[in-house]
């Protein structure tokens, strides 16, 4: 019998420990605490470098088989598309979460035999440790808002993430390996014919962590989740349905499931399955909603067929595109990852995720219809199927929500697919590649791909610097009191991020803006000073425009520089600084229909200021036609109505649309004001007259 080569123990640890660090410290990532990202990222590539060394320095054997190919070309795929991206610095964040499921699975396989046997293990009892602190931080969360005196109906925990559906399906991902850990161990107690009293300590704990798990799943009270469950619980009894003693586990598994939702179904008065109703979801805003927002996505595609807008781009053109109605999402993602995927790279991009469900599609054939032909064990055979269960259920859960742009679920699907295919396939190494591309010496390459990592982690780096100094520096408040010495000191960071990394937004922005404060704050500055901060600010708001040129803010604060100072500082005549203002206002408008500082700015220049008042009103009012929260648009409604008093003296018009915004929005403070303005203004007219 061939003896699997033994690692030692500290590469065991390194090898165990830090995949296990990267998830964890995924878990609050929400998409916007970057520096959360980069610790993430840069813990799976020093995972990956303590991988591919020993690999590299024999020749890079690779694993024989479809899937490690396809995952490879994958992450290639998203590397090209950071090239043609729209938005190249969004895209490169949203190239390490969605790329997390490619790089964790490669970084997986191309472990040794022996890595991996030394390793899983201790891995495995690491994601378990963290299932139970996520249990509690979903009881935590639950009895805590319990405690606070939320409405039990409207109670719904939803873990580290921002999203409830998104943890329903991070807990689907790890009970379905539960579920198999637990069927497998228990049967072989029924197999073993042992007496049903005789509690086995480690079939308890799975039964034990199952049925918390099951309970934290309930408390998010996910529709799209338990629709994910459902099926991929129906496939789930097929697949076990031969286990030893399988009538009795699955009883128990039900009363577990049932209990859970009695509860909570309960504390929602069991309105779940009304809501998977076809009336309710033609008629409920949330679904319809969706519904809206997917035609919008798909208008995104037929505007960019080809490659796409560019990863993690959805929300910077969404507002553009969203339909009247769709008022029921912040537009971050698209609530479906395949529609998202075709809307951000195109079909090849959409091609990858269908390929990617299906292989977890013949995973299951093999591993159900044809187990013998695997010729592996039964235990390792239930390993397999509950990795790729979990891996099946949050992939059939990204038809309903955003699943793959969660971290730690990309994470990790990307290593418990790595682990079932190397379960099921058990695949054999090819023979070191390194040496048939002609590279005699893989030091060279080693040394490449620990450059080529650092580097990543460098910009990483970079990118965390940008955010915690630029984006949520309230930390610097404590640590350099003094305003001075603190805005001294963001002056040199920003000038050393824009040289180091230039694609970042945050710093041309706060350095364009400190001069353009300079100028504001000094009115008797020399004007030829003046001219050459006032060009600098412009510099650097178009440079922030490079990153991500769909800044709605920047084109604002380029049109406004114009405004002021085109003409008695630029040395613009006033007719030329106009129009670059009202070009700049305009790219802004069309970024971001729903702004109605922008509106407002581009009437009353192309407008109110040229005499057409009627033009001017009917210019604001095409905004209300676009979808509007309810504050945007009484602000807007407040603007037309004010014109309508002041600029075409209507008080009756006036009156009339301040009335109609009261009535969808009565808690509209300056709606009020002004009515009483107009309201007063028209008594004092009309005293005199009957006088």
């Amino acid at each position: 019998m061939k003896t699997k080569p033994k690692i030692s123990a500290t590469r065991a640890l390194w090898l165990s420990l830090l995949p296990l660090l990267g998830y964890i410290s995924s878990w609050y990532y929400n998409g916007q605490t970057i520096p959360l990202l980069a610790l993430s990222s840069v813990l799976m590539l020093a995972w990956g470098g303590t991988v591919l060394w020993p690999r590299l320095q024999a020749g890079l054997p690779w694993s024989r088989g479809f899937l490690p190919v396809f995952m490879l070309l994958w992450l290639f795929w998203y590397w090209l598309t950071l090239f043609w991206s729209h938005v190249p610095y969004s895209s490169w964040f949203y190239f390490w979460t969605l790329g997390a499921v490619p790089l964790g699975f490669l970084f997986w396989v191309l472990q040794s035999e022996g890595d991996i046997s030394a390793v899983w293990p201790w891995f495995w009892r690491g994601i378990v440790v963290t299932t139970w602190v996520l249990v509690g931080i979903a009881f935590w969360e639950y009895f805590d808002g319990v405690a606070t005196g939320q409405a039990l109906g409207n109670l719904r925990v939803q873990g580290p993430l921002l999203d409830t559906n998104s943890f329903a399906a991070w807990m689907n991902l790890l009970w379905f390996v539960l579920l198999g850990r637990f069927f497998y161990l228990d049967g072989q107690r029924d197999g073993a014919r042992q007496a049903l009293r005789r509690i086995d300590g480690t079939v308890l704990f799975y039964l034990v962590t199952l049925t918390l798990t099951t309970f934290a799943f309930w408390m998010t009270y996910s529709r799209g989740g338990a629709l994910a469950w459902l099926c991929t619980f129906l496939v789930a009894l097929i697949a076990f349905r031969k286990t030893p003693g399988f009538g009795r586990k699955l009883a128990l598994v039900l009363a577990i499931e049932v209990a859970a939702y009695a509860i909570f179904g309960y504390l929602h008065h069991y309105d779940m399955l009304g809501h998977l109703a076809p009336g309710y979801i033609s008629s409920s805003i949330e679904t319809v909603s969706r519904g809206l927002m997917w035609i919008a996505t798909w208008h995104i595609f037929l505007s960019h067929p080809y490659l796409g807008t560019g990863l993690g781009s959805y929300f910077l053109f969404y507002p553009a595109y969203r339909l009247p109605g769709e008022l029921a999402s912040a537009g971050t993602y698209a609530h479906n990852d395949y529609i998202e995927f075709l809307a951000e790279g195109g079909l090849i991009n959409l091609g990858f995720l269908l390929a990617f469900a299906g292989t977890l599609f013949y995973a299951l054939y093999r591993l159900i219809v044809r187990p013998a032909r695997l010729g592996i064990s039964e235990e390792n055979r239930y390993w397999a199927l509950g990795l790729v269960l979990g891996v099946f259920a949050i992939t059939g859960h990204a038809l309903g929500n955003f699943i793959f742009y969660n971290l730690p679920l990309s994470i990790l699907g990307g290593i418990f697919l790595a682990q079932a295919w190397r379960l099921y396939q058990q695949p054999k190494d090819t023979a070191p590649l390194l040496p048939r591309l002609g590279i005699r010496h893989p030091g060279v390459i080693q040394l490449s791909m620990a450059l080529l990592f650092v580097l990543a982690g460098w910009f990483l780096a970079l990118d965390a610097a940008v955010y915690g100094l630029f984006s949520a520096n309230a930390w610097l408040d404590g640590l350099i009191p003094n305003a001075n010495a603190r805005a001294v000191f963001l002056m040199k960071a920003a000038r050393f991020l824009e040289a180091a990394r230039p694609q970042a937004t945050q710093p041309w922005v706060y350095t364009g803006n400190a001069y353009l404060n300079l100028v504001a704050q000094e009115p008797s500055m020399p004007t030829a000073q003046k001219k050459v901060l006032l060009e600098a600010a412009l510099h650097q708001y178009r440079q922030s425009l490079v990153g991500i040129p769909r800044q709605a803010g920047v084109y604002n604060a380029i049109g406004s520089l114009y405004l002021n100072y085109g003409s008695s500082v630029l040395g613009l005549n006033p007719a030329a600084a106009r129009d670059d203002a009202m070009l700049a206002w305009r790219k802004g408008l069309a970024l971001t229909p729903e702004s109605v500082n922008l509106r407002s700015e581009i009437a009353t220049q192309a407008f109110f200021n040229r005499g057409d008042v009627a033009g001017g009103i009917a210019f604001l009012q095409a905004g209300l036609k676009r979808p509007l929260f309810p504050e945007p648009r009484a602000l807007l409604e407040w603007v037309i109505a004010r014109s309508q008093w002041l600029l075409a003296h209507d008080p009756k018009a006036a009156e009339k649309t301040l009335i109609a915004s009261l009535e969808a929005n009565p808690d509209f403070g300056p709606t009020l004001e002004l009515l009483r303005e107009i309201v007063h203004a028209e008594k004092t007219t009309a005293t005199p007259a009957k006088s």
